[in-house]
């Protein structure tokens, strides 16, 4: 398994060496903040919260595609439940290390069009607790788990200059499963406004 590991990323560095990714002409960096909603789904009932988010990305620009590794803070979503027995409180973490691929479509007065698909590795927190009316814990649950988790965006760069654009988009992303037997499934939507620097 390690040497097929291995093979794979030597394939994968290859393939990026012969696609003239490594030289650093064309890289920018970017920055987005946004709007994140959070959808979990545990035993056919769904949860849902929205919060903010932001992307810290570095891309390589190879003409009609661009190549983008990223760090995103998802959110966190809450829910908390009065019982008659007490109370449960549940709060859901996401972060992702994670790399895309954008098609840009040909420029119209400056505006530029992309679709994109993510790949990511989800960094996935789960706690929650139960208490009893008289405070006493009946239950707690700490869950980390690193899941790969895929994605589709969409969206349009405005250029200002040759030097700086503006991005606004939105994104779908599968983060994965987390949960003592992985019972909970977390869906991300988002929409995003940033700012590119091009070197």
């Amino acid at each position: 398994m390690k040497k097929i590991a291995l093979a794979a990323v030597l394939a994968g560095v290859s393939s990026m060496a012969s696609a003239n990714l490594l030289n650093t002409d064309n890289l920018y960096v970017q920055g987005n903040v946004g709007y994140s909603k959070l959808q979990a789904k545990e035993a056919g009932a769904k949860f849902k919260d929205s919060n903010p988010s932001f992307t810290i990305a570095v891309g390589k620009d190879t003409g009609n595609v661009r190549y983008v590794g990223d760090y995103t803070y998802f959110g966190k979503l809450e829910n908390n439940e009065q019982l008659n027995a007490g109370f449960f409180k549940a709060e859901l973490s996401a972060q992702s290390v994670g790399f895309s691929a954008i098609y840009d479509f040909q420029p119209v007065s400056g505006f530029t069009p992309y679709v994109g698909g993510r790949l990511g590795l989800n960094y996935l927190r789960l706690k929650n607790e139960a208490r009893a009316n008289n405070g006493t814990v009946a239950a707690s649950l700490d869950s980390k788990k690193a899941q790969a988790g895929a994605g589709v965006l969409a969206g349009v760069q405005y250029s200002i200059n040759p030097q700086l654009a503006v991005d606004a988009g939105v994104e779908y992303n599968y983060l994965g499963k987390v949960g003592s037997n992985d019972q909970v499934k977390l869906d991300q939507y988002g929409a995003k406004l940033g700012l590119r620097y091009n070197f």
